[in-house]
């Protein structure tokens, strides 16, 4: 038998923390050594009391030199030790630049997925116009690959650093990709673009607004002049040089994980069904993760909640494409996809640990 690889977490009570550990407990391979707080020494079951674990957490501060240590005793030469940045954004940058600092060259051995924002975005204006804030390392996006894999396999195999996409960001992209790379989308009339997404993906403290007991029963449109998300799909677009008016517009649901997402796209020409779904089908044939169901069909949350996997549902009615999209935030929108990424940055099985069933009800 193998040795598993060693596993860390930087940010320990984050929700998407606690489920990136929850998925790592199951894992064939990884196992999870090594989990930082800002102080220390706290129970990791106290932070998530669903989790079974023995863990106790170590401060920031200790990091480094443990981490160290551990690549130190690691055999090999290749990546010895997976690390996982679940910090808020602007932070994890951050605290990276001070792991690689203090390791040196060791820093290659030491396989990141980042679940922030931080390297997600190339150009550093754009980042400061969406999130508010200087990038926090305008120079070390470049080593990090964008971590949607059903698009970017191929950079992610050959990196050792992984940028996990947002929730809402790889529901868009699913959802708009394969029409836009075949040129089949009018780029000069508006792609309007609307999800809901439950409370989960605001965070585990409770904000005005956003913590459940206000949501619970209610609906509502937030960010009307444009959401941050939206910058990685125009970012995906831009690469192949296509600017097209995004109308991206979210919504608060009363429910706890989970995003729907419609997408009306405006076709350049004209396009049957069957034409539209063919199309999709050749874009995901045989990923793991992307359910495309039958023409006309509707995906549901139910049904991928709980699970990695996204549903697609494809429409056309007159000049007007209609791409449905259902995923777990959590999951497929968040600690599953981060793991999904380290698979690959191991040269594992890529749906290694990830549930491809939904929990249903």
């Amino acid at each position: 038998m193998t040795q598993p690889i060693p596993t860390w977490i930087v940010g320990a009570s984050g929700l998407l923390a606690g489920e990136l550990a929850r998925l790592i407990a199951a894992h064939p391979e990884f196992e999870l050594t090594h989990v930082v707080s800002r102080e220390g020494r706290v129970a990791l079951s106290a932070l998530h009391p669903h989790l079974s674990s023995s863990l106790v957490t170590i401060a920031h501060a200790d990091a480094p030199a443990e981490l160290a240590r551990q690549v130190a005793d690691a055999p090999g030469d290749g990546p010895a030790v997976a690390l996982f940045l679940g910090l808020p954004h602007g932070q994890s940058a951050k605290a990276w630049t001070a792991l690689s600092s203090e390791l040196g060259d060791a820093a290659q051995r030491v396989a990141v997925v980042d679940l922030s924002a931080d390297y997600r975005i190339a150009d550093a204006e754009l980042f400061e116009r969406w999130y508010g804030i200087p990038h926090p390392d305008p120079n070390g996006d470049e080593g990090f690959a964008y971590g949607l894999p059903e698009f970017h396999r191929g950079r992610i195999q050959e990196s050792t650093r992984v940028a996990a996409p947002g929730c809402f960001a790889t529901a868009l992209q699913l959802a708009v990709l394969p029409a836009a790379y075949a040129g089949a989308l009018d780029a000069n009339s508006p792609w309007v673009l609307q999800a809901a997404t439950g409370s989960s993906g605001s965070g585990v403290a409770p904000k005005p607004g956003t913590h459940h007991p206000f949501r619970h029963g209610s609906f509502k449109a937030y960010s009307p002049n444009g959401h941050r998300h939206e910058a990685e799909l125009a970012q995906a677009l831009g690469a192949r040089g296509i600017e097209a008016p995004l109308h991206f517009l979210p919504h608060s649901g009363p429910w706890s994980r989970g995003i729907h997402l419609s997408a009306s796209l405006p076709l350049a020409t004209e396009l049957t069904l069957e034409a539209a779904h063919a199309l999709y089908a050749e874009a995901y044939d045989g990923e793991p993760f992307v359910e495309l169901l039958q023409p006309g069909g509707i995906p549901e949350m139910r049904a991928v909640v709980g699970s990695n996997r996204a549903s697609l549902g494809v429409h056309v009615r007159g000049s007007v494409l209609t791409v449905l999209a259902a995923i777990d935030n959590t999951i497929k929108g968040g600690s599953g996809q981060a793991l999904q990424c380290m698979n690959l940055l191991f040269g594992l099985d890529e749906a290694a640990g990830l549930p491809r069933a939904g929990l249903g009800y």
